[in-house]
């Protein structure tokens, strides 16, 4: 009995202490689990830093390429202002100090594009408010005149009233005669149903084509120097309504974004030009610029493009400096 007792003790002991190293076991293994987990992190992080410090690097150093870029346009501008005031016989004009009605220096880069010409004629399509974001005031102040062309009442009376000169017309302008509804939004009036806002008002107005108005009301023989289009939205219909054999403007300049905003639309309607033989020639903010290839003074325009580049920012700088007062 005693030698069974001693047995199973013994026996007892023995599994007791091979369950203890088995706990011992899992605790190690679970250790070394726990320890490969941290140094896995650990590692993580590491990798982690080098990254973000290698990003930071790059960017430094992207950022120190783009000053210096930056800087070596700037460097480029300045001789190229100082070649052009040296070298061309329109530089006087560089120092000239313009008042632009304009929204986005329209008159003033149109008036570069023709400064030689004392007086002319142009058609606005869009005319708007005769004063205020005007682009034709600034001609008409300087004894030019031409076709406004304007669909809101309240806008037409005051053309009539402040542009005696001028031909001013209560209609739209588009690809086929007939009527049209205008919906007419604070901010944005437009025949284009998919631009009007949901509570425009609604009014039927007369849409001419461009061909029947330019036989109608541009005198015969009378070169047209420039054609404004902004008609939110309407650019094609107006362009396709043109009788570009005939009546051909020296310059369009039509504002190519979608209405209220900066995303490009050009592309809706410069296809319309690019057949009829006008090229693309400057873009400045909104605006467009478009030069017929047909005319003798195609080239000259486009020799004047550095002219405006360069007034431009010189503009832009004084303004800011509050040199310039609208």
């Amino acid at each position: 009995m005693k030698e069974n007792k001693l047995l199973l003790r013994k026996g007892k002991n023995i599994h007791n202490k091979q369950k203890k190293e088995k706990k011992e076991d899992k605790s190690k293994t679970i250790l070394f689990i726990v320890l490969i987990i941290i140094i896995f992190f650990e590692l993580f992080i590491i990798l982690n830093q080098n990254n973000f410090i290698k990003n930071k690097l790059q960017e430094e150093k992207k950022f120190k390429n783009e000053k210096d870029i930056e800087s070596i346009k700037i460097i480029e501008k300045k001789l190229e202002y100082k070649k052009y005031m040296k070298n061309s016989e329109d530089s006087d004009l560089l120092n000239l100090n313009l008042t632009s009605y304009a929204q986005f220096l329209e008159d003033i880069i149109l008036f570069l594009f023709l400064y030689d010409k004392k007086t002319g004629f142009y058609i606005d399509v869009g005319a708007n408010d005769p004063i205020k974001d005007s682009v034709t005031n600034f001609f008409y102040v300087r004894g030019w005149n031409g076709i406004n062309i304007e669909p809101l009442d309240d806008k037409y009376i005051l053309l009539k009233e402040k542009r005696p000169r001028d031909i001013n017309l209560n209609i739209t302008a588009g690809k086929e005669k007939g009527n049209t509804t205008l919906y007419i939004h604070e901010g944005l009036t437009t025949i284009m149903k998919n631009y009007s806002r949901p509570k425009a008002t609604r009014k039927i107005v007369k849409v001419e084509t461009m061909t029947d108005i330019c036989k109608n009301y541009v005198p015969n023989g009378t070169i047209i120097d420039f054609c404004k289009i902004d008609v939110e939205g309407g650019e094609r219909d107006v362009l396709l309504g043109y009788d570009f054999i005939n009546y051909r403007p020296r310059i369009f300049c039509i504002e190519s974004t979608l209405p209220l905003s900066m995303i490009p639309s050009y592309q809706l309607f410069e296809d319309v030009l690019i057949k009829n033989n006008y090229s693309f020639i400057y873009q400045y903010n909104i605006n467009r610029f478009y030069v017929d290839n047909k005319s003798m003074f195609s080239n000259i325009l486009r020799k004047r493009v550095t002219l405006i580049e360069l007034y431009v920012e010189k503009y832009n700088e004084r303004k800011k400096n509050n040199k310039y007062k609208k």
